[in-house]
Formats: C-alpha cells, structure tokens, sequence
C-alpha cells in the first residue's frame, strides 16, 4: 500500500509517498514545489493540477491524504482552498480509484498512534524522516503516515 500525504499553501505545495506502516514507513518519493511565479492564477493552477495527475499516473497511488485547512482559517488563505480543492478533483478524476481525503489535526490524531493532538510532531521523530525539512514536509508527512495501516 502507498499513501501520498499533501500540504498546500497558497503559491507552494509539498507531498511525501509512504509505503510500510505506520510504525514502520518507507519514503518513496518527496518533493516540495512552488507554483510558477510568472503565470496567471488560472495558469498555475492548471500546472498543479497536471503536476498532481503526473504524480497519480507515475506512482501508483493508494490512499491520498492532505492536511486541510483548519475553519478558523479557511478566510484568512482562500488560495490554499483553491489547491486543495483542485487536489481533490484531480486526484478523485484519474483512472485509478484511489480514496482522497481531507484531514484537520484532531482527524488525524484519531488515524494515527499519536498521545495526542498536539502531538502529532512526534510521528516524526523516526530515523526515516531525519532529513526532511520540518518546515516543508511535516504536515504532507503527518498526512501520509494516516494513510498506511497502523501495525
């Protein structure tokens, strides 16, 4: 099983590919992008949807999971709805069937083996994700990790 974790802001987004468990997982592919500067609104966000289809179509994808934007910020970053609404279609359009979901803090604490909500970081503690720059990988990671079977 793979589970693709995604975190988007309003002009970037990052995803990591997990396969393995959660106590146990195997990072396949990450990459943090930012939408080209130089294009329309309209322009970049028919290159991210590309971006996500070419994701789906080279990587065999199971479980795609996002970190959605909490309510009380859902007015203060309205582009980042934009992306993760394209995200959704996107992904829930290819071919292959493949579960999508959004997911605030408190729902991914419940899908994970986390104390806590507030905990959520320590998911990340493992020597696989040593590397990864917490600020641009940790919430797509968070995301990817509620997507693979806990044990």
């Amino acid at each position: 099983m793979k589970s693709i974790g995604f975190r988007c802001w309003k002009d970037k987004f990052s995803y990591i590919i997990l396969s393995g468990t959660q106590e146990n997982p195997i990072i396949i592919s990450q990459n943090h992008l930012s939408l080209p500067k130089s294009s329309s609104r309209a322009e970049q966000l028919a290159w991210f949807r590309k971006e996500i289809l070419e994701i789906m179509d080279t990587k065999n994808i199971d479980a795609a999971i996002f970190k959605a934007t909490e309510t009380i910020s859902r007015t203060k970053e309205p582009q980042r709805g934009e992306l993760e609404g394209i995200l959704q279609e996107a992904i829930f359009s290819h071919p292959k069937t493949t579960t999508v979901e959004g997911k605030i803090k408190k729902q991914l604490h419940c899908s994970t083996t986390a104390r806590k909500a507030k905990y959520l970081g320590e998911l990340l503690e493992l020597p696989v994700f040593s590397d990864l720059a917490k600020s641009k990988y940790e919430e797509a990671c968070i995301a990817a990790i509620s997507g693979l079977p806990k044990q």
